[in-house]
């Protein structure tokens, strides 16, 4: 298919000294080798594009490894590092736990994720299997595994692991980044069938608090370094210094020039609405990091295009539209936006929820939700990803489709301003006119 981007699978290739064939072999006594096509290094992971050879078979089993070895991001404080390792637990016990649930649960067939053959972790001694995902407080000075560079030994042997299909070769799907209309909607589509698939469901999202993340999302603000919110204003101010000259009009309005105070003041309020109880009424499971890279499409036979998702590091209890406002900001270029892409995206999301949730969600409450979700991506994005960024920055990161366009494309971070200041304003006089009561 001309123009696809056959995933994060063709983007990086070097060496790596992981054996993995031990593990292979415990998923299948008979693997004897196995090649490396891509080795993929992200920020909390790597990952392995492995073709595996087996005694007595022509046919290779065509893999995908995920593996976290915890000495590599010893470089990192302890804050980020236990949140990498966070993400490591949390995505191998949604494998385990709590797939199986939610493919039970489904009445019409959809494998959801990969086929998974193998996710285990250790990290006993660096954190208590029972420890909540959500970040300490900054002044917390609760005792944290001591390491610097001339001394990790208490992060030797501590690793995580995943071994799935590798749904390139098995399920023949690919992936695009950014996604234009018409194969965002598959998308949006897809998200709203994971999140039907636990809505208002008590028992599984019970579990899903206790077992995954208790606040669902990568950029939930419980579950971030709290220095990026401390020094939010600051970041703001740099950023209009480097980006501000890309557009002088939207820049150099008041509310815009106020932006980062706003979302600063605005920061705790906004996030205490979009972390619902298990038990309540608008309650799901949350994807967490529902980017154009995690997930994978089909065309099928009949015209549709279907999805299958991948990194659940940061799943939990949520509200879907955190997911939906992330997708948004993540996959639209600026022009797509100008013409309604954001609107139609809404509608075809919210249409695909099955009418006993629309019955007790109504279009009105998913909107005022996805423009909270909105606000709160915006402040972790100026936190965590637009600190010290430049024209140069984005120009650098636009070579590599699994950024975010608002990661990627100056015109699309100042589309994701723009809508934050408008939700923003509506969030500021709905809390005004609350506390006058």
């Amino acid at each position: 298919m001309k123009g696809i981007v056959r995933g994060l699978f063709s983007l990086f290739s070097m060496n790596s000294n992981i054996n993995l064939l031990p593990s292979l072999q415990r998923i299948d006594e008979s693997i004897c080798s196995y090649s490396t096509s891509a080795h993929i290094v992200q920020g909390s992971a790597e990952g392995f594009i492995i073709e595996a050879q087996r005694n007595g078979d022509s046919q290779p089993r065509h893999l995908f490894v995920k593996y976290v070895d915890v000495p590599k991001y010893g470089q990192k404080s302890w804050p980020d590092l236990r949140r990498t390792i966070h993400y490591c637990r949390t995505e191998v016990r949604f494998y385990n736990e709590i797939l199986p649930l939610l493919r039970d649960g489904l009445e019409e067939e959809w494998v959801i994720a990969p086929e998974i053959y193998l996710a285990e972790y250790d990290v006993q001694g660096l954190m208590n299997e029972d420890e909540s995902t959500a970040a300490k407080k900054a002044d917390d000075v609760e005792q944290h595994p001591q390491y610097d560079e001339s001394d990790m030994s208490v992060l030797h042997g501590k690793y995580g692991i995943i071994i799935m299909d590798n749904v390139v070769e098995i399920n023949k799907c690919y992936q695009k980044a950014p996604l234009r209309e018409s194969i965002a909607i598959a998308s949006v589509e897809g998200l709203a069938r994971f999140h039907a698939s636990a809505f208002g469901n008590n028992v599984i999202l019970g579990k899903v608090e206790e077992r995954l993340c208790q606040y669902g999302g990568s950029y939930h603000l419980k579950n971030r370094n709290p220095l990026e919110l401390k020094n939010l204003v600051k970041a703001w101010d740099e950023f209009i210094i480097n980006i501000g000259p890309v557009n002088k009009e939207v820049f150099g309005m008041p509310s815009i020039k106020a932006l980062g105070q706003r979302l600063f003041d605005m920061a705790e309020f906004v996030s205490e609405e979009l972390s619902p109880a298990p038990t309540s009424s608008c309650a799901t499971i949350v994807h967490g990091d529902y980017k154009a890279m995690n997930v994978f499409f089909t065309d099928n036979e009949n015209g549709d295009t279907s999805t299958i998702l991948i990194d659940f590091a940061s799943t939990g209890v949520g509200l879907g539209m955190s997911d939906l406002a992330m997708h948004v900001a993540n996959v639209a270029l600026a022009e797509d936006l100008d013409n309604g892409m954001e609107e139609v995206l809404f509608e075809r999301y919210y249409a695909a929820l099955p009418k006993i949730i629309q019955d007790v969600y109504s279009v009105a409450a998913a909107r005022r939700h996805y423009q909270y979700a909105t606000v709160d991506f915006c402040r972790y994005i100026l936190g965590r990803m637009w600190k010290g960024a430049t024209v140069a920055t984005f120009e650098q990161r636009n070579k590599n489709p699994n950024w975010a366009m608002i990661n990627r494309s100056p015109e699309a971070a100042i589309k994701l301003i723009v809508r934050t200041d408008k939700y923003l304003k509506l969030i500021e006089e709905e809390k005004d006119a609350a506390q006058k009561v």
